[in-house]
């Protein structure tokens, strides 16, 4: 394992606590114990350190693989929904926000999905079912329970990130969950 700089050191342990946060609403672990061992099963390092362009196949079959390995240390504790967030959540802060990872990595992460960003998307898309048949067939991340379905989710939102030139990450831009009624708008 590579030993981590002073930075590496902020910026990782900054990144867990980013994913632990993601748990705060409606996850079924909440408590550190819980949590922040399972941020810390992925290889992280595969994807993150060195100069080999990473692919987009190879980053799937690695996210697939780290998902998958997460879920089954939780005791299926998490679905699949719950487990892509973590991994996603730490991965935005690691790569999208830091700047690391091998060359092309920020290409293919992939955009914590959450009540936020469906809300987001279907407010932006409404009326367009190709793409909301994709997004929205499952709306909750506790209903996530087959990689595939997880997959589908993030064909969809390939489509927006294709159709408003982004990085896949930067769906979520559309992300709604900062927002709320003040109380003189109610």
């Amino acid at each position: 394992m590579k030993e981590l700089d002073t930075r590496e050191k902020i910026i990782t342990t900054y990144a867990e606590w980013i994913a632990f946060s993601g748990t705060r609403s409606g996850c079924p672990l909440k408590s550190r114990e819980d949590v922040y061992p399972l941020i810390r099963v992925p290889n992280y390092n595969q994807i993150l350190w060195g100069e080999t362009l990473i692919t987009k196949a190879e980053f799937g079959t690695w996210h697939q693989k780290a998902i998958e390995i997460i879920v089954a240390k939780s005791e299926k504790r998490l679905s699949i929904g719950w487990a892509a967030k973590l991994v996603n959540l730490y991965l935005k802060t690691m790569v999208y926000v830091s700047g690391y990872g091998r060359p092309e990595l920020v290409k293919w992460i992939h955009p914590p999905i959450d009540s936020g960003l469906w809300q987001g998307i279907e407010e932006a898309y409404k009326g367009q079912k190709d793409i909301l048949t994709k997004t929205h067939f499952k709306t909750k991340n506790k209903d996530i329970v087959k990689y595939g379905d997880y997959q589908n989710i993030i064909e969809g939102m390939q489509m927006i990130a294709l159709d408003r030139n982004y990085l896949l990450i930067e769906v979520e831009e559309l992300w709604k969950g900062t927002e709320y009624k003040s109380k003189q708008n109610l």
